[in-house]
This record gives structure tokens, C-alpha cells and sequence, in this order.
């Protein structure tokens, strides 16, 4: 009989592309790496993730995981993607894993679960701002909630939940141009969202007067956000 690490080997071709395919739903993973390169480093990250599982499973030591987790962030961070983008791909990893019968309570899930934690930051800036997430998303909801059309609320917290996620990983790195580089590209990515009338810089007007003062570094990148399209530099 295979061994738990054995049969989730054996569906890496099941795996891989089921885990992936969700995020290619998103318009942003074509319009920022193009459709080819897209799928090309989204289908390899894919396999990966599968063999870092195995590999875990294999040796009976979720660190492995939990360590390949928090390098890959850090890598994936420095080309215009943030912690939420690998903890949505380990989401989809885990929806895989339960379709083929590995669901919650079983390891490959568990140690899925265990590279997801690890993405969280352990203390400092970046920890406070991720703990206090949900309540600055429902924050931003309130304050711009007259201008949204029936059907936006979600997307709309989709959205902050996402630059916030942007926010937390350039505060934990201390890399204010990876902040000042997303601003300037999804400046023109933003009306693909279909939140119109609510413009990019709203969310993020909105953003910055819902952080207290004990996200002092957050705000201070904030404050360099623009007031207005004219002022987002190129």
C-alpha cells in the first residue's frame, strides 16, 4: 500500500493544474505577466508547490513546508505579487487535495494549512497590520459604502483585503519602492475591476484615514499614495 507521500505524488498531474487554474480566473495574472508567461511560471510554481508537499510528507516534517513558504513569498514579492497571491494558490492546493479525498483532518491538508500559517508575519509592523486587516476592510467599506453599486461590497473588500496584503509584505521587507512600484501599475489595471464610480486612489483615501496610529509604518507609505490619477507617477 503507498505511503500518504506516494499517493499525493502520484497525483501531481491532477494536483498542479487543479490548484492553479481559479487564480487564472483573475483578469490581473494576464494583464501583469502577460497570458503565455502567466501560465507558464503559474503551471511550474503549480508542480512545486506539489513536490515541496511530498517532500514534507515524506520526512514527516511540515517545516519543509512552512520554510519553502516564507522563501518563496520573499521571492515572489520582489516581481509584483504579494502574500496573498501564494496563500490563494495553497488555498486552491487544498481544495485540490480535498477533491481527490485528502481533506481537513487529513496531512497533506494539514501541512498545506501549515505553509498558509507560515505566510503570516510572527511580530512586529507587518503582524500588527495583518491582524488588524479585517477590521480595516470592514472600515473601508463603511467610509466608501455610498459609493458602491449593489453587488460591490465584496469585491470591494476583495480588493482592500489584497492591498493590504501588498502593504504588509513592503512594511515586513522594509522595500518602500515594491509599494511605490504596485501604485504605479495598478493605477492602469483598476477600471478592470468594474468598481467605477470608485476610483484607485478612493480605496486607497480611504485606506489611509482607517489606520490608527499604531500603523505608523503603514501610514507612512500611505502618504505617499496620490490624491488623484494625475498625480500616480509613470
Amino acid at each position: 500500500m503507498p505511503t500518504v507521500s506516494q499517493a499525493v505524488e502520484a497525483l501531481t498531474r491532477t494536483l498542479a493544474p487543479a490548484s492553479i487554474q481559479p487564480l487564472y480566473a483573475d483578469p490581473f495574472w494576464d494583464a501583469r505577466y502577460g497570458p503565455q508567461r502567466a501560465r507558464r511560471f503559474g503551471d511550474e510554481d503549480a508542480v512545486f508547490h506539489v513536490r515541496y508537499l511530498v517532500q514534507a510528507l515524506d520526512a514527516q516534517r511540515p517545516a519543509i513546508l512552512e520554510d519553502y513558504a516564507r522563501w518563496l513569498r520573499t521571492l515572489l514579492v520582489t516581481r509584483g505579487m504579494c502574500s496573498l497571491h501564494l496563500d490563494q494558490h495553497f488555498e486552491g492546493l487544498q481544495a485540490a487535495l480535498q477533491a481527490e479525498g485528502f481533506g481537513p483532518g487529513t496531512l497533506p491538508h494539514t501541512y498545506v494549512q501549515a505553509g498558509r500559517d507560515a505566510l503570516h508575519y510572527p511580530e512586529g509592523a507587518a503582524h500588527r497590520l495583518e491582524d488588524a486587516s479585517p477590521a480595516l476592510i470592514e472600515d473601508v467599506a463603511q467610509r466608501l459604502g455610498e459609493g458602491l453599486t449593489p453587488g460591490n461590497r465584496q469585491p470591494l473588500e476583495q480588493e482592500t483585503r489584497l492591498h493590504l496584503s501588498y502593504l504588509s509584505d513592503a512594511v515586513a521587507l522594509d522595500r518602500a519602492d515594491l509599494w511605490e512600484a504596485h501604485l504605479r501599475w495598478y493605477a492602469g489595471f483598476w477600471p478592470r475591476r468594474g468598481l467605477a464610480p470608485l476610483t484607485f486612489p478612493h480605496l486607497l483615501g480611504a485606506l489611509r484615514a482607517a489606520l490608527g496610529h499604531e500603523h505608523a509604518e503603514a501610514r507612512t507609505l500611505l502618504a505617499r499614495a496620490p490624491d488623484s490619477w494625475e498625480e500616480l507617477p509613470s
